[in-house]
């Protein structure tokens, strides 16, 4: 008796263990990156204003960098749908004359949305960009796009 008990105690022990330690991660890279999320979470209308009003400049390494921090929230905030940036991007991706670096992070930013409206933005740019490159990319966005 001794001999089944004291292995099954043991691995009762280990299985608590993992599981008390595994509620305090995240399930993603970035949350795990970023632990502060709930005070975080309180100035999200806070932060998309921002990331307009950074859209908005002329300068496009900002731009480029507030598109990036943009896809980072998505990601951390899945839920919150960023509505305001829609029409914004929008515009970035659709802009012949913008810098490549930023239609395409625009793009991907739309695409991290999950909404019907930036969804049907990647796909007219599919098969209106004068990129190639950035066409091939609103290509495989839309695609992937219809699994979701």
């Amino acid at each position: 008796m001794k001999r089944i008990l004291v292995p099954a105690i043991l691995a009762l022990v280990v299985l608590a263990t993992s599981v008390q330690a595994q509620e305090g991660l995240s399930t993603t890279r970035i949350e795990a990156q970023h632990k502060h999320l709930r005070s975080m979470e309180k100035n999200l209308p806070q932060y998309e204003a921002n990331f307009l009003k950074t859209l908005a400049t002329e300068n496009v390494d900002m731009q480029a960098q507030a598109l990036q921090g943009l896809r980072d929230m998505e990601q951390m905030f899945p839920k919150y749908t960023f509505k305001s940036l829609i029409e914004p991007l929008g515009a970035k991706l659709k802009d012949e004359g913008a810098d490549g670096v930023v239609r395409t992070l625009a793009a991907l930013a739309l695409d991290e949305l999950h909404s019907d409206a930036a969804d049907a933005t990647i796909a007219a740019m599919a098969g209106a960009s004068q990129d190639k490159s950035l066409q091939l990319l609103c290509k495989a966005l839309s695609v992937r796009s219809q699994y979701k």
